[in-house]
């Protein structure tokens, strides 16, 4: 018996694999690692020996054939509810499950019954597919669709200056793609982030509202429960929803995958590819609701994961569950997709190929820049000119791997008949300090460097274009509901942000971002721009400072110039300002975003710190 169970679990492993990977490569998506694949084989393995202990209650003649009917069930129920059948619960996928499982059990059960030419075709089949190419994508049909709504993806890549891209006029080639895409939709010249780190900004982005309105400002914040998002308002009105993020703040730990279906993140990113591990974290979530807290998951797939891995390859990863997941959309209803890439964050490190490109000499290039200040009235220590020119090369190239990542998530589009049906939009949460200011990174300064973002906005059908009037992160929500035509009260009620279509152009319309820093005390910025004029005031509480400044962003689009202290501020334009910014500030408390978060996993708090975040005060 014993040799018996030990075949049949290798012949369970290596099926197990094959199945995994020869679904992954028909997707597109490249090899799995090796630590994957051998995870895979000893946890499928482990799966059928099992069953075959299971099996061996109906005696010693069926055992065998009982434990692959089981193993096939395992294996095929949980395949056809990720990638065939609808919605768990309904009819219909109650039924097709019923009738997999009676097909897959009765394979089973014939193969069993030749078990030398099952076992020789399971390893050819894990030899196959390890070692062979994958096919092309599949392609969707392009039957009538059945909402008439257009799909949504929004792309967003992390800390990308608006004027390091060649649509915002920068010189090198960092982003070929983009500019395509640019070519074919609304450019706005001035988009501004609403903060100067990435949870406040994307919570932004995602609820339409200001930061000090959401409330998640600090590192323990979370997403409110009851704050409507963009992704909660679109799977309320049907939308298939679905979220993938390289960067650590945007977890479901920070409640950022509330209202997607399907949402990838964090250092499992290459394990939440395979069927098998959302098949058991389905099964964690189910024990959750009954009290129950079993990470098994994570345990299974301890030594199969990538850990934390870069930047570069954690957008490599990423991008392949966005091209496998768009395989798998069809027609019957629309999707939103909301894709976080993380490349040009600190450390910077694209891959040889792009650095080697973007590399002005054969100096070496610093991935990480000196220690940031925490407030504007400190300076950090300079780098050598050679030094920080080497580590822009390297941020360059950082773009440009990303650029070349979008550029394969539309090409899927376009493989699969849904760039014509899909509204597309690409910006950023906030830029980076390159001692512009006395500073590097970001997370502190409100100076354009870091709010200015990238605003490309693709709607089929709608002419290509350029818009001169301001718009802010806030107005991705509204602006995504009035084009797929969900503005009725209920969807706005609360949002800070306005459509920035059909709207005509309202260069007069007013731009914000602050930034709130608690240790010992409350340190805020906030800045206020119209037409051109941007107010920053900083209040630092704890060292008892404050400053004003005042630029003119049409003269001085560095801002240089700092007409309060020169003495040349326009009394009018400044009251005006000040109004501004006092409106907007209310009454300065800050809302709740949320309970504290409790406890992250050891790999998040590792990859977080390695990111330049906690220990700073947020």
């Amino acid at each position: 018996m014993w040799l018996s169970l030990l075949l049949f679990a290798c012949v369970c492993g290596l099926l197990g694999e094959g199945l995994e990977v020869l679904r992954l490569r028909a997707a597109g998506i490249a090899l799995p690692a090796i630590g994957l694949r051998l995870t895979l084989v000893a946890a499928y393995a482990a799966l059928g020996a099992g069953l075959f202990l299971v099996a061996a209650l109906f005696g010693a003649s069926r055992r065998l054939k009982v434990a692959a009917a089981l193993f096939a069930v395992a294996v095929f129920v949980p395949w056809a509810n990720f990638e065939l059948l609808p919605a768990a619960g309904s009819f219909k996928s109650i039924f097709g499950s019923f009738a997999v499982a009676a097909l897959s059990a009765a394979a089973g059960w014939v193969a069993a019954s030749l078990p030398r030419a099952s076992a020789a075709g399971c390893a050819l089949l894990a030899l196959a597919v390890n070692a062979g190419g994958g096919a092309a994508a599949p392609v969707a049909d392009d039957g009538a669709r059945a909402t008439g709504k257009p799909n949504v993806l929004v792309i967003l890549i992390d800390t990308l200056r608006a004027d390091h891209l060649g649509v915002y006029g920068y010189q090198r080639p960092t982003s070929p793609r983009i500019d395509q895409l640019a070519r074919e939709g609304v450019v706005f010249d001035r988009a501004v982030a609403q903060a100067t780190w990435t949870k406040p900004s994307v919570a932004s982005l995602f609820t339409g509202r200001y930061v000090h309105r959401h409330g998640v400002i600090r590192s323990r914040d979370t997403l409110a429960a009851d704050l409507p998002t963009l992704a909660s308002t679109l799977d309320a009105a049907g939308y298939r929803t679905a979220g993938f993020s390289a960067n650590p703040w945007i977890t479901p730990e920070f409640r950022f995958s509330r209202g997607f279906d399907h949402y990838e993140s964090g250092r499992a990113i290459g394990p939440q590819l395979t069927n098998l591990y959302r098949t058991i974290r389905r099964g964690e979530r189910f024990l959750k609701k009954a009290g129950v807290s079993l990470p098994i998951a994570n345990a299974v797939f301890r030594w199969g994961g990538r850990g934390n891995t870069g930047n570069a390859e954690r957008d490599e990863q990423l991008t392949d569950a966005v091209v496998s997941w768009l395989g798998t959309v069809g027609e019957a209803q629309p999707f939103f997709a909301y894709v976080h890439l993380i490349g040009p964050h600190d450390p910077y490190d694209p891959p040889k190929e792009f650095a080697d490109a973007f590399a002005r000499s054969s100096a070496p290039a610093p991935s990480l820049p000196p220690p940031r200040v925490q407030t504007v009235f400190e300076r950090a220590e300079p780098m050598e000119a050679a030094a920080r020119e080497r580590m822009i090369d390297q941020y360059d190239a950082a773009i440009a791997h990303s650029d070349s990542l979008v550029g394969r998530i539309l090409d899927q589009l376009e493989r699969l008949s849904l760039a014509d049906d899909t509204l597309v939009i690409v910006t950023s949460d906030h830029g980076e300090e390159f001692y512009e200011h006395g500073n590097w990174r970001h997370g502190n300064q409100l100076y354009d460097e870091v709010v200015r973002v990238p605003l490309i906005v693709v709607e089929p059908g709608r002419p290509a274009g350029r818009r001169q009037d301001p718009a802010m992160l806030v107005d991705v929500l509204p602006t995504v509901l009035g084009l797929v035509d969900l503005t009725d009260d209920a969807t706005l009620a609360g949002v800070d942000g306005r459509a920035l279509f059909p709207a005509p152009d309202a260069t007069d319309q007013p731009t914000f971002s602050e930034h709130w820093w608690f240790l010992g005390g409350t340190y805020v910025a906030r800045a206020a721009e119209r037409k051109g004029l941007k107010l920053q005031s900083t209040q630092d509480e704890t060292g008892g400072r404050e400053r004003d400044e005042l630029y003119d962003l049409r003269d001085d689009p560095a801002e240089r110039r700092d007409l309060l202290e020169q003495g040349q501020a326009p009394a009018e334009d400044v009251a005006a300002l000040r109004a501004l910014l006092a409106d907007f500030a209310g009454d300065d408390a800050p809302a709740s975003g949320g309970e504290e978060l409790g406890e992250m996993d050891p790999e998040t708090i590792e990859r977080l710190r390695r990111l330049g975040y906690l220990g700073d005060g947020k």
